[in-house]
């Protein structure tokens, strides 16, 4: 799919770069660079793409347990969702109110289809893409930077390396590069216990999304009820407050999922019932409570920049235009 709106002043050929972590923020930097004739590694921790914005399963059956939808904002992230609609990756997305009509929205609310990480697939073409590969440390090198891999392994050396993780993932891997690591000192990011539930039957109320329920609660929806999923009962996703999460990070997970679940139950006054299946998953640094206030950072003399939603705020375009901007300014510096 041919992106617009991504003006590349120059082609830089048989440059070799890497970028660790598979995101959002991530892949929009890959694209940029290698659009511009760059050689792109990608390195990702998890087995699958996305970030935030993965797709998981249970059985066959697909969740959003990241990001729930995107907006909007920016010119650029507009353009990019425009092209995603246009080519069936994306879709609007109204849930339905508690009167049973569209619920109301400042800003349209978009969703991948036939999950969220189709907004981010796209942007992996053209890259070489490595997933279960967590990253243990970059380090500069005589001809340029070398990543280091927990097994010991190493590739390199590279002529930049883009780090689009979370801030402190980011951060110890940018090591004694104290250009980078003292200006992310101020981002605090919160974690968040996401818990999928599939119920065979429908016995969910007619409203779609709940948010702010309660102090354990922060989100619950109706993950079916979004376009292209199955439609077959109810398959709920159920955020909790970053403060019980935080309460409970070393809490295991099946007892989260039960907790979490007879809360929503609880307070929807829903009958006893049985999942047919249930999990929870913990996002480690799921909520940005202080941003880095710049689009991202680079290190002219070590050649390693850093980028996320974490540098401008908590959207899923704060990320795009962070990894893009990154991006930008690694080419600025390769001959």
């Amino acid at each position: 799919m041919a992106l617009i709106g991504w003006p590349i002043e120059r082609i830089v050929v048989t440059s070799k770069v890497a970028v660790i972590g598979a995101g959002l923020a991530g892949l929009a930097c890959a694209r940029v660079l290698r659009r511009a004739g760059c050689f792109v590694e990608v390195f990702e921790q998890d087995r699958s793409i996305g970030g935030r914005m993965a797709t998981t399963r249970l059985g066959l059956v697909p969740f959003d347990h990241g990001a729930q939808y995107v907006t909007a904002r920016t010119d650029i992230f507009r353009t990019y969702i425009n092209e995603l609609q246009g080519a069936a990756y994306l879709a609007r997305w109204v849930p339905t109110a508690a009167n049973g009509e569209g619920a109301s929205q400042l800003m349209p609310w978009f969703v991948g289809t036939p999950g969220m990480s189709s907004i981010v697939r796209p942007l992996a073409e053209g890259v070489r893409l490595h997933t279960d590969r967590r990253v243990h440390a970059v380090r500069p090198v005589d001809k340029g930077v070398q990543i280091w891999f927990e097994d010991e392994t190493s590739v390199g050396p590279f002529r930049a390396v883009a780090i689009a993780t979370p801030a402190p993932e980011a951060k110890l891997l940018v090591g004694r590069m104290e250009e980078l690591a003292e200006p992310m000192e101020r981002v605090r990011m919160s974690p968040c216990w996401a818990v999928m539930v599939r119920l065979e039957d429908r016995v969910f109320p007619v409203q779609d999304v709940f948010s702010d329920m309660s102090e354990v609660i922060r989100w619950v929806t109706r993950n079916n009820a979004k376009p292209q999923r199955p439609q077959r009962g109810d398959h709920v996703v159920i955020h909790a407050s970053p403060n019980w999460t935080r309460e409970t990070v070393d809490v295991e997970a099946d007892v989260v999922a039960s907790e979490l679940w007879n809360e929503v139950c609880n307070i929807l006054s829903l009958p006893p019932i049985r999942p047919a299946q249930i999990s929870a998953h913990l996002w480690q640094h799921a909520i940005v409570d202080e941003a880095l206030g710049e689009t991202f950072l680079f290190s002219r003399k070590y050649k390693v920049g850093v980028a996320g939603d974490w540098c401008l705020g908590r959207l899923a375009e704060h990320a795009f235009e962070s990894g893009i901007g990154l991006g930008k300014a690694i080419l600025s510096e390769l001959d």
